[in-house]
């Protein structure tokens, strides 16, 4: 049916852009708007097409775009790049959408439409925030809000605060994002815009959700219910519904969700929404774990697994497998606990390739695109050569083959250039960790505490320090060449400088070392001397060398999907507020920590899979702590198994 509705759309297209020119007399102005109807008309349906056929979408609108630059018209340019801007956005094609956005703002400059421009940017804007680019996102919608204003587009603020909302949401600044949720409400009941009224209700009930303001929340989530039925929008209001249930469910109330995720779930029904079916089941099935009706909430997952299934969902199958084996673990099936347990352990690696391949599939349909249109250009260029006297022809294929040739070698040589530098760059680090961590300071206090034992003739506390200062010289020397060590070399050597440091500070440190019992230390594999860097700062800067209470844990597990190792380094020392507030050089930074940060983003360079790293003062957690918490992550391909 919409293989036939298109047709019919191109078959009206084509008979009314005939009809149009019969209209017109004089040849120049019949050819010329006979033109620019097809390109309106192109972008029309390139637009309808977006909900029927990404592809298609965008090669209608190539075609708009390809008249456009023959007639150099800022307004028709302008429309057709925007267009096609939008189309890869939902194409899911962000870089190619980035390049159109950018080719529409000099157009609509030339034609002085600030608004439009507004629009290009805060277009922008969103696709850095789907990037988790969230700075450069930030600054766009900035932008757009300042033009908005210059231009007196009163009308359009509310989408942009709606927008800032949104982006500080997602970096959980709620104080901020309620802010700017409650500006867009203001201006759409201005502008008596409902569909957005009820949007900015539910936004402002998710901010209060997050907060566990429950009673808050749940108003919100019924105002924007009222304003919803005014037109209307029964996805929208199963999506209401399904969060109000799931808010219930938090709040322990389970018969009350029950009601509403059921009524979320007969409107999915209703529309055919299989995305949705499966997501207000798989909440079903939790609500009656929660229950203890174990048997209740197996059927509910059968039912999601089964359309998860036939509909090829591999990400709802992960969570529904999950689930499951809950629910057969709880019920003493441990058989079939564990074979559900191994087939989400596969669907998540399978993840984890689908998403590398659809990236891998994005830039390639971005490259034939880019490739297609400069092959055009190419020909276009050829047909106006062949025009030219036989000696010009050939000049130009000389020189256009000669500045293919140099981009081509300066290209090469550009990568070459950088892969050496951050080839440099690492070796230049890995020589400051070496240097850092066995700096003459620090070995010179170790012999002159060995130098004091002998002379106060004690042998054995003298002989204990120089093996343990050996063992720590010996692990840091080898370790610093390799960019792997064992997770077991990495404690040992890192248990051996926590006891060099009380020897010589003469203070009780108590260590702890909690390692998840699922991790083999001799086989998982992680950046050597990442964590010791912090251990310093906290004997050094935290003041543990001086606090008869001093304590050190670090805390080693997996995270629930099995594919982050998370380290949590944690000391009860002063806190980097106060160790900062403390220091005589206000402008210092310790030498140590910025070369653990500058080896956690060359990680980063050189992988798809990124690092994460935390600094906390404990202090912002709970008033009554005190002391520094260190979380980083580290994704599990940076391990291997040895052979």
């Amino acid at each position: 049916m919409k293989l036939l509705h298109t047709t019919l759309i191109f078959i009206l297209i084509c008979f009314s852009s005939s009809a149009y020119s019969d209209k017109f007399v004089d040849p120049d102005h019949q050819a010329e708007n006979s033109v620019t109807l097809q390109i309106l008309h192109y972008l029309d349906s390139s637009a309808y097409l977006r909900n029927v056929s990404s592809e298609q979408s965008i090669v209608v609108c190539q075609k708009a775009i390809l008249l456009s630059e023959e007639s150099q018209d800022p307004n028709l340019l302008s429309k057709s790049y925007k267009t096609q801007g939008i189309n890869h956005y939902y194409a899911g094609t962000y870089d190619s959408a980035f390049v159109y956005y950018e080719k529409s703002i000099p157009q609509f400059e030339a034609i002085n439409s600030k608004v439009d421009i507004g629009k290009v940017l805060g277009n922008i804007g969103l696709l850095y925030r789907k990037q988790g680019k969230y700075d450069k996102a930030l600054e766009y919608y900035l932008n757009n809000l300042k033009i908005y204003k210059e231009a007196n587009y009163e009308e359009g603020l509310g989408s942009v605060f709606n927008n800032l909302g949104n982006l500080y949401f997602e970096t959980n600044e709620f104080n901020k994002a309620e802010t700017y949720y409650q500006y867009a409400l203001r201006n759409f009941k201005k502008f008596k815009k409902t569909k957005e009224i009820a949007n900015a209700y539910c936004n402002l009930g998710a901010v209060s959700e997050t907060r566990k303001e429950f009673a808050t929340s749940l108003g919100y989530y019924n105002k924007s219910l009222h304003e919803n039925s005014k037109i209307g929008n029964i996805l929208f209001e199963s999506k209401l519904l399904f969060n109000i249930g799931f808010l219930l469910h938090s709040q322990a109330k389970l018969d009350s969700a029950i009601i509403y995720v059921q009524r979320a779930e007969d409107i999915r029904i209703k529309i055919g929404d299989k995305d949705g079916m499966v997501s207000a089941k798989l909440e079903l099935a939790r609500i009656s774990i929660d229950q203890k009706k174990y048997t209740l909430a197996e059927k509910y997952l059968l039912e999601a697994d089964k359309i998860a299934v036939t509909n090829s969902m591999l990400k709802w199958r992960a969570e529904i497998l999950e689930s499951l084996t809950t629910v057969y673990r709880k019920t003493g099936n441990y058989k079939k606990a564990y074979l559900h347990q191994n087939e989400m352990i596969q669907i998540s690696d399978s993840l984890n390739d689908i998403q590398t391949t659809n990236r891998f599939a994005e830039l390639s349909t971005a490259y034939e695109i880019e490739k297609n249109q400069k092959e055009l250009e190419l020909l276009q260029q050829k047909s106006q050569i062949q025009n030219l006297e036989l000696g010009k022809k050939n000049a130009w294929i000389i020189i256009l083959m000669i500045v293919m040739i140099l981009g081509a070698v300066a290209i090469v040589v550009s990568l070459r250039i950088n892969r050496l530098r951050a080839d440099h760059k690492i070796m230049d680090l890995r020589q400051k960790v070496l240097l850092t961590q066995m700096n003459p300071h620090f070995l010179f206090n170790s012999l002159t505490a060995i130098q004091s034992f002998i002379l106060d003739k004690k042998n054995e506390e003298a002989n204990n320090y120089l093996s343990r200062l050996a063992s720590l010289v010996r692990g840091i020397l080898e370790n610093s060449r390799e960019e792997f060590v064992s997770l077991r070399t990495e404690l040992e050597t890192l248990k051996d400088y926590i006891g060099l440091q009380k020897l010589r500070f003469e203070n009780e440190i108590n260590y702890e070392f909690e390692i998840d019992k699922n991790i083999d230390q001799d086989q998982v594999l992680v950046p050597p001397m990442l964590a010791q860097p912090f251990v310093e700062n906290a004997l050094i800067h935290g003041m543990l060398r001086t606090n008869p209470n001093a304590q050190i844990q670090v805390k080693i597990s997996l995270n629930k999907n099995l594919d982050l190792l998370r380290f949590q380094i944690k000391d009860n020392g002063i806190g980097i507020d106060e160790a900062k507030r403390n220091r005589q050089d206000k402008n210092h930074k310790s030498i140590a920590t910025s070369i653990a940060l500058d080896r956690v983003k060359i990680y980063n360079f050189k992988s798809s899979k990124k690092m994460h790293f935390e600094i906390i003062d404990l202090n912002h957690l709970d008033q009554n702590s005190h002391g520094t918490q260190v979380c980083y992550t580290i994704p599990l391909l940076l391990y291997c198994n040895r052979s």
